[in-house]
């Protein structure tokens, strides 16, 4: 796929739906690096918006506010371990949780995924996307 095509894809592939917007970002980046999920919750544990298997989003969502406000690794191993009863093979290595704010309101992006540096350029891009999407909706209304 060229530049071109590939610019044309995601101008196709656009929603003046904020929460369709960001569900098309999410699976954008989802194919482009082959992830097994991509995430994003609020600070109640609900899902906003995925892309991947529901009852896998459903779980990290869940899991993600105490994963980032978790730093003892003792902790976390624990938390790690009831995530894999939903989300099974999932370790410290294939998921990464980002918090990140818009509005005052804390939101949570979790990547599931093969271990690598594109998990960390994945997730800055759909914080950039997210954060550019909410922005827009916010100028419209």
């Amino acid at each position: 796929m060229t530049v071109l095509e590939m610019s044309n894809e995601r101008r196709r592939s656009r929603s003046k739906q904020a929460i369709q917007a960001i569900m098309l970002q999410l699976e954008h980046i989802y194919s482009r690096e082959k992830l097994r999920n991509f995430t994003l919750g609020d600070s109640r544990g609900l899902v906003i918006a995925s892309a991947g298997e529901q009852f896998e989003s459903d779980a990290l969502a869940a899991y993600a506010p105490l994963l980032a406000r978790c730093v003892d690794r003792q902790c976390r191993q624990s938390i790690l371990a009831n995530v894999d009863n939903f989300v099974p093979g999932v370790d410290e290595r294939s998921l990464h949780v980002r918090t990140f704010e818009i509005d005052g309101e804390e939101l949570y992006l979790s990547l599931v995924g093969q271990p690598g540096v594109y998990q960390h350029v994945g997730l800055y891009r759909a914080i950039t996307g997210v954060r550019r999407i909410f922005r827009q909706s916010a100028l419209a209304a």
